[in-house]
């Protein structure tokens, strides 16, 4: 389960930003997820909570998904 890894890494990324701008409350977190990243929405929203259990700052903010339709992979050109 990959989701707590990037969770982990978002949440962090998050904090660190929120500290040095003198925030002091997230509200929102929000993630657009594409449907073909391996990423399960579900489960990043199960343990968001888990994620955000160490930082105050967002210990009360909401995850907010979008899912992005897929569209594959498109090549353009080939060069050799």
């Amino acid at each position: 389960m990959h989701e707590l890894g990037i969770l982990h890494q978002i949440v962090k990324t998050v904090n660190k930003i929120a500290k040095e701008n003198h925030i002091q409350k997230v509200k929102h977190i929000a993630l657009e997820v594409g449907e073909l990243s391996g990423f399960v929405p579900q489960y990043l929203t199960k343990l968001f909570p888990v994620a955000v259990d160490r930082y105050p700052i967002l210990q009360k903010a909401e995850l907010q998904i979008r899912l992005i339709a897929g569209k594959g992979l498109h090549i353009k050109e080939i060069g050799y």
